[in-house]
């Protein structure tokens, strides 16, 4: 199945370039084509006061802001961390008790049955 869509993608992608290389016409329509040429107008204005005002910043601005950027983020990602442990039940920050000191032999079955054993012997 994916190796079908892979070749089918790779067909269709190979007709958008001939498509595009060969200027061949799909679609010609005024309205489209008057749309396009009002877009392309005010794409060029925002591109150009883009490359205005990034002529303004300097490396060293630049820099303090990726820094900036990066600083909140990372402040945000502690308080998220913070947030989301402080939500877990208690059961899952308890340490898991570790059980080394009793390296008997036994099973965890009979572990099991004198530890309930003992605590029927408390309830009288």
């Amino acid at each position: 199945m994916s190796i079908i869509l892979f070749y089918t993608s790779l067909v269709l992608i190979v007709l958008m370039f001939l498509v595009k290389y060969y200027d061949i016409p799909i679609i010609r329509h005024k309205s489209l084509h008057s749309a396009v040429n009002k877009s392309e107008k005010h794409f060029r204005i925002i591109i150009g006061k883009g490359k205005e005002i990034s002529s303004k910043i300097h490396f060293k601005n630049a820099h303090r802001l990726a820094v900036l950027i990066i600083n909140f983020i990372k402040t945000e990602i502690i308080h998220l961390k913070r947030k989301f442990d402080s939500k877990q039940p208690k059961f899952f920050l308890q340490p898991q008790k570790q059980n080394d000191a009793n390296k008997s032999s036994v099973s965890f079955f009979l572990k099991n049955v004198s530890e309930y054993k003992k605590s029927l012997r408390n309830k009288n």
